[in-house]
């Protein structure tokens, strides 16, 4: 089969298409034909070996996909051989840049027929995030004021989309009016490239400040975020992609009662706590009644894969970006 395959962490990274044997389903496994897999930042921090979890090399990389299932190890009793499925390696095992690839039952999720796989390849991962981060970590509630810092993202995206589910008024921020514009379902948006992100936040909720932010950038937004939050409000720390680590100002969370929350939504799974599941499969259930719905952003060739990690560490993409595999 041909795969994508990182055989030594370096800055630039460097990936290889190569030939591989097929591997095979071991009991409790279902080897999955996949046709598309999504692509992810923190990929680029494995790749230089910065991610605070490095996998043994050599690595496939990708943790999410879609496709079909084509054969089933002994034990698995929740699909057969021509399944559509949609894949989430909870414990960033890799992967999913490959023709086929293995993964136990449980990381495995029936797909809505409705969705291509190139949308459903962006299903549960992004969203796992978000709605953990929105419903069990932060505790968002209908009426709240939530801004979703990188809202152009594949991530922030989701947060935009579940925080209207919610009830919640939503401002998304990003730097660049052209993708600003794609994003969906917004009250508002904030370019913070071109405005005063805290000044035009305070001017949104009458110098009270949000809620709610859910934070995938760091550095200077978060900064800002802590000078703009309403008394007892939270901030989701969902990552870093500015490259820095913020520090929270713990007299301004002393004084306003402000929390902030580390977001690292695989832990409910991979500690199997039922709530954590339970969540997981309200969600899959969001999406397969269509109250949320999944779509790739930009797409790329199975053979243009390492093209588009550098689409995102450019910052220049649109929403969660997708590798086909034909």
């Amino acid at each position: 089969m041909k795969a994508w395959v990182l055989r030594r962490f370096s800055k630039p990274f460097e990936l290889e298409m190569t030939e591989l044997p097929q591997p095979v389903p071991g009991p409790g496994e279902i080897l999955i034909r996949n046709h598309a897999a999504g692509l992810a930042y923190g990929e680029t921090l494995i790749f230089d070996g910065t991610y605070q979890q490095i996998p043994p090399l050599p690595y496939i990389p990708s943790n999410e996909s879609a496709g079909v299932v084509h054969s089933c190890g002994e034990g698995v009793t929740k699909f057969v051989p021509g399944d559509r499925v949609m894949v989430f390696a909870v414990d960033m095992r890799g992967g999913a840049l490959a023709e086929y690839s293995v993964m136990p039952q449980a990381f495995v999720f029936p797909c809505p027929e409705r969705l291509s796989f190139s949308d459903a390849a962006t299903s549960v991962m992004n969203y796992w995030t978000s709605f953990n981060a929105l419903v069990r970590r932060g505790y968002l509630k209908a009426g709240e004021t939530l801004v979703v810092h990188g809202a152009t993202g594949g991530v922030g995206s989701t947060a935009v989309e579940i925080g209207k589910q919610l009830g919640a008024r939503v401002i998304a921020t990003g730097g660049s009016d052209v993708r600003l514009a794609d994003v969906e379902g917004a009250d508002h948006v904030i370019n913070y490239n071109t405005e005063p992100l805290r000044d035009r936040v305070l001017e949104l909720t009458r110098g009270i400040g949000a809620d709610v932010y859910y934070d995938p950038v760091g550095g200077d937004l978060f900064d800002l975020s802590m000078r703009a939050i309403a008394p007892g409000g939270r901030i989701l720390v969902v990552g870093f992609t500015s490259g820095r680590p913020a520090l929270a100002r713990t007299n301004v969370m002393l004084v306003k009662m402000v929390s902030v929350i580390g977001v690292e939504a695989r832990l409910g799974l991979l500690r199997g706590h039922d709530e954590g599941w339970a969540d997981l499969r309200e969600m899959l259930d969001w999406i397969h009644t269509g109250r949320l719905n999944p779509r790739a952003g930009e797409v790329f060739a199975f053979e243009d894969a390492a093209k588009g990690y550098h689409h995102i560490l450019s910052r220049q993409h649109r929403g969660k970006c997708v590798v086909e595999i034909p």
